[in-house]
């Protein structure tokens, strides 16, 4: 598996578009004296910024589970800490019973593991998770696949995309405003920051296309007839 980097370098070429713009835009003078139009452009920036990572973390998670799904796998072919995501709709099915149902519903549970029938994979599962693109979210969805996730735990950049989260919930939400925002810092701190997301990206992209082609989501007796 190879994750289709297309729209995500679209995105970004938007993004360096965007922050280009902003340089244009900014004071020459020493000190800068920069106008509040331009304070709320730079504050606009983690929104825009913010968008790309929450657009490629998405992007690069459906195409997974996509490829996953391809494969045509029953669930006893899974490994057991792959379940949660193969299995979802089982799991939810439990969640939502009513409680005389409950009982009837985990054995339906454990029959669908063993019966033999395709998994159903859903592409979209973890859309509602990844709208708060924290490095910690971006963790627990891969553990949710069954993935190892200390390389995402331990990103040196963690810190400037928990910074771009929550500038840009804070203006989104209207807990503070993009002039604000924007009245710290210049393009360079942009920049820096866009690097960051950028090098995030790839180092998701990275460990999710080892971990697809390592097929260590499949259990060792079915992982044979994909590793010759």
């Amino acid at each position: 598996m190879q994750v289709s980097r297309t729209q995500i370098n679209e995105r970004f070429r938007e993004g360096r578009a965007f922050l280009s713009y902003i340089k244009t835009c900014e004071s020459t003078l020493v000190p800068p004296v920069d106008t509040e139009e331009v304070k709320i452009i730079r504050g606009m920036f983690y929104v825009n910024l913010y968008a790309i990572l929450e657009y490629s973390i998405n992007h690069i998670i459906e195409e997974f589970l996509t490829a996953v799904s391809s494969l045509q796998l029953k669930n006893f072919e899974f490994s057991l800490l792959f379940l949660p995501t193969a299995m979802n709709a089982q799991f939810k099915s439990i969640a939502d019973a009513q409680s005389e149902r409950k009982w009837q519903k985990r054995v339906d549970f454990v029959n669908a593991i063993f019966s033999g029938e395709d998994a159903k994979i859903e592409s979209l599962v973890f859309g509602p998770h990844l709208q708060s693109c924290t490095n910690m979210t971006m963790s627990s969805v891969l553990s949710y696949i069954g993935m190892p996730s200390m390389a995402i735990l331990s990103n040196p950049d963690r810190h400037y995309v928990d910074e771009i989260v929550n500038k840009r919930h804070a203006i989104a939400h209207g807990r503070t405003s993009p002039a604000v925002v924007g009245a710290n810092g210049r393009s360079s701190d942009l920049e820096l920051r866009f690097d960051a997301v950028q090098r995030s990206v790839d180092l998701f992209i990275s460990q999710i296309e080892n971990y697809y082609n390592s097929y260590d989501f499949i259990n060792i007796s079915a992982k044979s007839r994909f590793i010759t």
